[in-house]
């Protein structure tokens, strides 16, 4: 697996979120960086009234962030994801459906993966590809 490009992923959705650089954001104050939600056995993990896992530290959040991305764009998920399936139905899992949001995340990507042809159309195998 390609952590470099997992960690890149992971930024992008944290840059489009806005939970490093907004203190008063709901995800940055439960030490959440992408929103990840909780399916693990109730009285695991403390949770929000949303449903979101609560993280002791941010460092702790960003490894989830970074595992549950690769689950995903490997298609080991219960999200259902291929690594066939494009970005854009990965961002649709984070309900980044709109072209704006999607378009910042892309433009993420190309800058940090040195990539311009990186785009909703990319699969996800290429994230987890060496």
């Amino acid at each position: 697996m390609s952590e470099r490009r997992i960690e890149a992923l992971v930024d992008g959705l944290i840059h489009l979120l806005g939970s490093t650089s907004n203190p008063d954001s709901e995800l940055h104050q439960i030490r959440n960086c992408i929103g990840l939600m909780n399916f693990s056995r109730p009285g695991k993990c403390q949770i929000d009234l949303k449903g979101r896992r609560v993280f002791d530290s941010w460092l702790a959040s960003y490894r989830a962030s970074c595992y549950d991305i690769g689950l995903k764009c490997s298609g080991e998920s219960r999200a259902g994801l291929k690594p066939t399936d494009t970005l854009s139905s990965l961002l649709g899992v984070f309900n980044i459906k709109e072209k704006l949001g999607q378009k910042q995340v892309i433009n993420y990507l190309r800058r940090s993966l040195k990539n311009p042809d990186i785009s909703v159309d990319t699969p996800l195998s290429y994230f987890v590809e060496e």
